[in-house]
């Protein structure tokens, strides 16, 4: 399509939002890579950018994270007390909300992953592509760069690891699963070393997310992890 003709596409579709917003959340950038990929339809097209904008209002500093919907094991409880009996019952039960903590903040890992990283690309031309609004991908850039971003290397699912006929998916990991190494120089250089993306950075990001937004994980009301 001819920058002329998606400007006054892109525009038509939306003069209802708010500029600031298209503009945070890489919107223009996405929906551009978009036509170019799926040549998609009418009904299509707006579905793509509510589906977009409704993933990035529920990024990670300001979704409201929910229970789990999945009961506790109780026999999980009976295993851990039988291999380690000198524990005690309220001891059992803080490892227990731990693990069910721990999940939590596995959940939400990947949504501030993917934040930090946005914050950190969209001024080089790069966005997330919130929504999961193309399939197996997870950022793109203005000239067509198409990136799949695990927190992992071994997180990789059979869905995301499908090769899309006819293109072309770099695919990039935070951490090695097995010696703990990462990558954040392979990430800063796939950008064209404009960014100074570390470790330590989304460390420092992370904490500032659940400090603003502790909402983000989830934990139990009556959880004993709230005692003194």
């Amino acid at each position: 399509m001819k920058i002329k003709d998606f400007t006054k596409l892109f525009k038509e579709l939306t003069k209802d939002l708010e500029v600031n917003i298209i503009k945070e959340s890489g919107l223009k950038i996405a929906f551009k890579i978009f036509l170019d990929l799926e040549k998609p339809n009418k009904t299509s097209r707006t579905k793509f950018i509510k589906d977009f904008l409704k993933g990035f209002n529920n990024r990670a500093s300001v979704r409201i994270s929910n229970k789990s919907s999945v009961k506790p094991d109780k026999i999980v409880d009976i295993i851990i007390h039988s291999r380690l009996p000198n524990l005690s019952n309220e001891e059992i039960s803080l490892i227990s909300s731990g693990h069910r903590v721990a999940m939590s903040a596995e959940n939400i890992l990947g949504h501030m992953l993917e934040e930090y990283i946005h914050m950190n690309v969209l001024e080089h031309g790069w966005t997330c592509c919130w929504g999961n609004v193309m399939k197996s991908i997870d950022f793109v850039s203005s000239k067509g760069i198409l990136l799949q971003v695990k927190n992992r290397s071994n997180s990789e699912n059979s869905s995301s690891s499908k090769i899309r006929v006819g293109t072309e998916i770099i695919k990039w990991h935070r951490i090695d699963a097995n010696t703990g190494t990462t990558y954040w120089e392979k990430l800063n250089e796939l950008i064209g070393n404009k960014t100074q993306m570390s470790e330590k950075e989304f460390s420092t990001f992370v904490k500032k997310v659940v400090k603003k937004n502790p909402n983000s994980i989830f934990i139990e009301k009556d959880s004993d992890l709230w005692k003194d």
